[in-house]
């Protein structure tokens, strides 16, 4: 019917407007981070402070909305490891290591987690790998010893690469580990138990860095930077994004992830007066060519889901039922799919 196919047109472009906002939210968030930190901001503090408010936001948001937080007993190691992998190390290396580089150096190389995630899968024998994924595989490690050899020929410390390198892979870790809990419980009770395991685990390390902080030196700019991430980034950027995914699909988001490190790049030209050196373009541009090109030749049922499959919305009661998909903002199990190919582009929480 022709009302009906302009309706559906007029939908996927709205979902196609709500993912390019936020690809450049979540690309701001970097360069704002990256500011923050340049102006004093302590990394540990950053990521405490965050992990907090977005925990105090999301347990409320997610109670409002109806959304079952009850987990299985057996599934408690499992969510551990996935918050101390994909939370609390992730943030540690991630945050650390943008502290020691810039912020498109960041975003490109933690966007290598789906080939980490690949690697893994061929190693443990969790789905098979095709020939194409390996030459995308290649291309990646190409483009960063690009990105990262040229720093070190010129005698620079490439110490924030490398941690973001080794934050890629531990996000992939956590990807795969919580695979069977997103597919168990959704993606939000996943998320939400995730973010308190990796509260608790960054506690030790960030103690006396509470204790000791002279919070009236805490700038205005650097609390926003924290509510930035915890509020628009995550709160609103996770939310519209669902949104968007359920109206248009899960492959038709993959583009717009790949524009996150390019806006990060574009953005910290603009706003901070970086100068991106023709090394870095160019690696940049070929590891995330490689990373296309392992997401392209995936198989079809791993690049889109089986059939369409969704999770069902828990009740209160942890019963799992419905239709619709459960997780901010309504992304479907297609999405959880995709973002296990793409790893999020390194947009954990």
């Amino acid at each position: 019917m022709p009302g009906s196919s302009e309706s559906r047109t007029k939908s996927i472009e709205l979902a196609d407007a709500a993912m390019l906002t936020v690809a450049v939210l979540w690309a701001s968030n970097n360069v704002i981070t990256k500011a923050a930190l340049d102006r004093g901001l302590e990394p540990l503090l950053y990521i405490v402070l965050r992990f907090a408010l977005v925990a105090v936001l999301l347990f409320p948001y997610l109670w409002a909305r109806g959304v079952s937080l009850r987990i299985r007993r057996a599934d408690i190691p499992r969510f551990v490891g996935g918050g101390l992998c994909g939370f609390a190390l992730y943030n540690l290396l991630y945050v650390v290591g943008l502290s020691h580089t810039s912020a498109f150096s960041a975003a490109i190389l933690v966007s290598l987690a789906p080939i980490f995630m690949l690697l893994l899968s061929a190693v443990f024998g969790l789905e098979p790998v095709q020939r194409l994924q390996w030459i995308g595989v290649a291309v990646s490690f190409l483009g960063v010893a690009i990105f990262i050899g040229d720093k070190l020929l010129a005698g620079e410390p490439a110490t924030g690469d490398l941690l973001n390198v080794i934050a890629a892979l531990s996000f992939s870790i956590y990807s795969l580990t919580t695979r069977p809990l997103v597919l168990r419980y959704g993606p939000e009770t996943t998320t939400a138990w995730a973010v308190v395991v990796g509260l608790v685990a960054v506690l030790p390390f960030t103690a006396s860095t509470l204790r000791q902080e002279q919070w009236g030196d805490v700038t205005g700019f650097e609390w926003f930077s924290i509510a930035w991430a915890a509020i628009v980034s995550v709160m609103i950027g996770y939310s519209l994004w669902g949104w968007a995914i359920a109206r248009a699909g899960a492959g038709r988001s993959v583009p717009y992830l790949f524009l996150i490190p390019v806006f990060t790049g574009v953005f910290s030209v603009i706003f901070r007066g970086e100068r991106l050196g023709a090394a870095q373009v160019i690696g940049g541009a070929v590891a995330l060519t490689g990373v296309a090109i392992a997401r392209r030749f995936a198989r079809p049922s791993d690049r889109i889901g089986r059939g369409s499959e969704t999770i069902g919305r828990s009740s209160r009661s942890g019963t799992e039922a419905g239709s619709r998909a459960r997780t901010i903002g309504g992304k479907d199990l297609d999405a959880v799919r995709v973002d296990r190919q793409t790893g999020n582009q390194g947009q954990a929480l």
